[in-house]
Parts: C-alpha cells; structure tokens; sequence
C-alpha cells in the first residue's frame, strides 16, 4: 500500500490528486475503469489497456506532470450523497474511494477489511429467476478463492462481489454465467514459486514476501539446514539432474545454476555444450518440463557477454517460448555495501519484463553495515583464526591494501591482487567471495571477516542464522546473492503479473 488517506467528499464527483499517484501504475494519459459498489459505499479504480471514456488527466507543479483521478459520473456522486467523508486508499496498481457518515465507521471499516474473506465457490444454477439473479446471490467456497482469487492483486485484495457488483448489468442468466466464467479463467496466475539451486537460501529470503514458495532444491546437506531455519521446510535435498523433470508447476521460478566455462576458443562450440555449464542445461530442462509463465535466471555477468552474446543467444533459443530480457545489476545501486555484478535474466510469458537498474545517490560502507556489531550477534564468532605465518601476513597488510603490501620473504606464492583484501571502513567491499580462501580481511582487526560480517555485506538481517560447519557457513554466505538487489527483482516479477491478472479482470468488466 502506497498510502491510506481522509479525503474531502464533493458535489462535483470524485477528484484525486495526490504524489502517490507517480509511483503507481496510473500515469498521465492511461485509460482506467472503474467499480461502484452501491452497497459498501465504495469505488474501485483500475488501470486498463483498453480504450475507455476515462483517462488519467495531468496537473503541472514545479515542471513536473502528476496525474490526476477525475471522475464526475452522476451515479458516482450518488454513491457517496450521504457520507460525511471519505477515505482514500492508494495501491500500485488500484485506487479504492470509501464512504463513511462518521469516524466511529471509518475505525470498524478499517478493522473488518482485513478480516474479509470469501466463504464458498461461485454457484449460479440454472433453476435460478430473473428476480433471483440480479440479486446476485453469489456463494464462493473459502478453497477456490485460496487457489484462484486471493493473489490476484497484491496489498489489499478485490472480492469477487465487489467486482460483480452494481456496476455490471446482465440481460439473463446465460450472460451472467459466461461473465463469471470469463472472469474465472483470467485469474488463473497465484504468487506461488519454485526454486532451483537454492543454496542457504538468500535468493528465496528476497522473493518470499512478494511470493508462496511451495518448492526449493538444493544438493547440499548443510545448506538445506540453514534453509530450513530460515525459510521453510519445503526445501529437498537432492541433485537437480534428478529432478530437472519432477519440479511442481509454479507461476514463477528461480535460481542461480553455477556457470564456468567461458573460454571457448573455438566458435563452433556451443557454451552450452561446455561440461562446465550442464547446470545452466539442467536448468533449462526444468523451465521445459515445469513451465512456469516467468523464469528468473541469476548468474556472473559473463553468461550474458561472454562470445559477444553467444551464450545468452543460445540460452534464448532453448527458451523460445518466452520473451528474455537481461541486465548486469551492481549491488551497491540496492544499497548493499559490497560491490557485486550479478547477471540477471527473466524469461516471460505474460509480457516482456523489463529489469531497469534504479537510480541510487547513497552508497553504502563497511562502516554502516558493521554497525552495532558485537559477539553476541549469530555468527559473528565465526571465522578462521590464523596461524603465526598467517597472522604476520595480515598484519602488514594496511586498509585497503593487498597482498603485495606483504614483504616479499613472507608473501604466498602464486597470488593475485585479489587475496589479502583488507577492507576500507567508508567505501563498500569487494566482492564477497569466501572469506577464508580470498583472504578478505577486516578493515582494522587482524582476521578475516565473519560469517555475519558477509552476511551484513550480502544484505541480510542478523536473524538470519547460518547452520553447518564454520567452512559450510563461510561457503553458504559466498555463494548467496545480494538480498536487496532480488527484492528489487522480486517486486518487477510481481508488477508483471498483477498487471496481466488485472488487465484479464478488466476484459470482465464494464464501467
């Protein structure tokens, strides 16, 4: 919900004009459609992809063009005659306007809201007279709405009277009936997900407020535990090469399939041929065999470059069924303090599923994510304690420094710039990678960083706990994503198909 609001009842019909309204889906010159519920005192406004009489007008301040809701039907204005005030509530993808004749309403409309649910499933039987029907007297089962109608749009959720009430007219039964089927058959994609290769499950912490997750895979036995804890018991501990053909249908499915091979010379071979990347074909397998109406792919951003686009061309012809966009996101634009490129790839059927990168001023520091650090918070007493070489190593490496600040007598052979990483307080870190093979080091005591230290760099809340041996933890951090960067991925996926469920909900309806 964007924002809930008192606001003034008028003669002249209904005129909304709030900052709000920018970061929702009505933009200047969209067509929208409405819903009147006479008995509820209530309107329902949707955005529409279809021509209508109505259409989100503007009004210019400070050079900027923000829309503006104005509807003056007379049987709108009727609605609300007698209501001392109303309320305004404003979500991403609707507008609801309600009638109150006093504050004492307003409070148990608010309190009731939340608790509305539909009992039984949609019965109109053909016995039924004309007087009988236009009473509409709809019975809906509390189990078909759980698996049909309760996802439809996200927030604050339409009941099905209120979307087949008085401003839908019907000749006769059988108009009515196909109404009702039509609107059945449109509302047929629930938030549910499948996760692959989900690891201690970071990827699934981001999605799993915007979706139900009802399935994740996992082939190791350490990380399935820390998942369990964190996230749900639907986790299976298994190989994908098992199960590329048994993964449950869901409307949305994730994961990130480790990738390697990059170096073909030879322009012939295909990436996905290579040995290294049978994990990017297994997982192509699974989006054939389960079909989901989107896909969400992560990975290095050379699946996307590598062979000038060759590798991604071929992971879109396997996948002709669907419309693929591709990004390369930097976790520090989220607001994670770790610079850290992932790849992100969306397979859609429901419409193509732009991944635009957000416009972020603040960058995050090790400083802020360290904040408030101490040893009674989980996992921060876990990290490898080094030996005398070890230790003398890290000492002479300053802030900032690496593995070449070491004196030459005492300095592992066969390193990169990439190891004895010591981080900088006010700058995000490097690439978490794991801690006690990288080297990365804290940026002022003698040690490498802790689980929960990464754990802060990759996003995560302390409640978040990882389970396991100390090098599974340190393995199972590493291996996770930036948790701010998929939310944002998340709420994309989650605009796109409550855009297409409501889209298929407005063919429904006539206002």
């Amino acid at each position: 919900m964007l924002k809930k609001r008192k606001m003034k009842n008028s003669e002249r019909g209904i005129y909304i004009q709030d900052n709000e309204l920018i970061n929702s889906m009505f933009k200047v010159g969209q067509y929208f459609k409405y819903i009147i519920d006479k008995k509820n005192k209530k309107l329902i406004i949707l955005p529409s992809n279809t021509e209508t009489k109505n259409s989100v007008s503007k009004r210019k301040i400070d050079n900027i063009e923000k829309p503006v809701l104005d509807i003056r039907s007379k049987e709108t204005m009727a609605v609300f005659n007698d209501c001392d005030y109303l309320q305004l509530t404003i979500l991403e993808n609707k507008v609801i306007v309600e009638g109150f004749s006093d504050e004492e309403d307003a409070q148990n409309e608010a309190k009731s809201s939340n608790k509305q649910y539909i009992n039984n499933i949609i019965k109109i039987t053909t016995n039924k007279t004309a007087k009988e029907i236009n009473k509409k007297r709809i019975e809906v089962t509390k189990r078909y709405l759980k698996q049909n109608l309760n996802q439809i749009v996200g927030g604050e959720q339409l009941s099905f009277y209120e979307v087949l009430n008085e401003s839908i007219s019907y000749t006769n039964y059988s108009s009515q009936a196909h109404s009702i089927n039509n609107a059945i058959k449109s509302l047929q994609l629930p938030l549910t997900l499948c996760s692959l290769f989900s690891g201690a499950g970071l990827m699934d912490k981001a999605f799993m407020d915007d979706f139900d997750i009802i399935f994740a895979l996992e082939i190791d036995k350490e990380a399935c535990k820390t998942y369990k804890r964190n996230i749900s018991n639907h986790i299976v501990n298994g190989d994908i090469k098992n199960y590329a053909g048994k993964i449950p249908h869901a409307t949305v499915l994730i994961g990130g399939s480790p990738c390697q091979g990059f170096s073909n010379s030879n322009r012939q071979t295909n990436y996905l041929d290579n040995p290294k990347n049978l994990l990017v074909r297994e997982y192509i397998k699974a989006v054939q065999n389960s079909q989901p109406y989107v896909f969400v792919l992560e990975n290095v951003p050379q699946i996307i470059s590598a062979g000038d686009g060759k590798f991604l061309k071929e992971i879109t012809e396997q996948l002709k069924d669907y419309e693929i966009t591709s990004n390369i996101l930097d976790a520090t634009d989220f607001g994670a303090a770790q610079r850290r490129k992932r790849a992100v790839i969306i397979g859609s059927k429901i419409g193509k599923i732009n991944i635009l990168k957000p416009i972020n001023k603040y960058v995050n520091t090790v400083r802020n994510a360290f904040k408030g650090l101490n040893s009674k918070v989980p996992n921060q007493l876990d990290y490898s304690k080094p030996n005398e070489l070890t230790l003398q190593r890290i000492k002479s490496v300053p802030e900032g420094g690496n593995v070449f600040n070491i004196p030459e007598a005492i300095r592992p052979g066969g390193t990169h710039s990439d190891s004895y990483i010591r981080l900088k307080w006010d700058e995000p870190s490097v690439t978490i990678v794991n801690p006690r093979k990288a080297m990365i080091l804290h940026p002022e005591e003698d040690r490498i960083l802790s689980v929960r230290e990464c754990a802060r760099l990759q996003g995560l809340d302390d409640d978040f706990i990882f389970y396991g041996s100390l090098a599974a933890k340190q393995q199972q951090v590493c291996n996770g994503v930036p948790v701010p960067m998929f939310k944002y991925v998340s709420k994309i996926v989650r605009k796109a198909i409550e855009k297409y469920n409501i889209n298929n909900l407005n063919n429904t309806i006539t206002c």
